[in-house]
């Protein structure tokens, strides 16, 4: 009898280290978030040249593409084509494979490679 009393009062608590005060552990979570974080590569001129080839390139043949950009401090992929490129807005506009649209900021594209 006293061991049932102490596994089914025991299945509520779990014990984690450093999160008994909620504000400590949010803290400590943000610092750990922001040392993960990668500072926005810089391309040169060649990279940049060969990326804007890529995508009238793509936009041409329709072709599908995998794009890598930068945002928030992380490196992101997506695979899909490219809608449109919006030179006034500096943003290019692209369909994933699950048929969302996104817009994302030409200067934060870093490679763009043919699928």
């Amino acid at each position: 009898m006293m061991s049932e009393q102490n596994i089914l009062g025991r299945t509520g608590k779990k014990w984690q280290p450093f999160a008994s005060i909620p504000q400590q552990f949010k803290g400590i979570s943000d610092i750990i978030e922001n040392q993960k974080k990668i500072q926005q590569p810089l391309l040169d001129e060649d990279e940049q040249e060969r990326i804007n080839y890529n995508l009238v390139e793509a936009i041409e043949n329709r072709l599908d593409v995998a794009l890598v950009y930068w945002i928030n401090g992380r490196f992101q992929t997506e695979i899909g084509h490219i809608k449109k490129v919006d030179l006034l807005n500096d943003t290019v506009h692209f369909i994933d494979k699950f048929d969302n649209i996104h817009t994302i900021s030409s200067s934060s594209l870093i490679n763009i490679s043919f699928i």
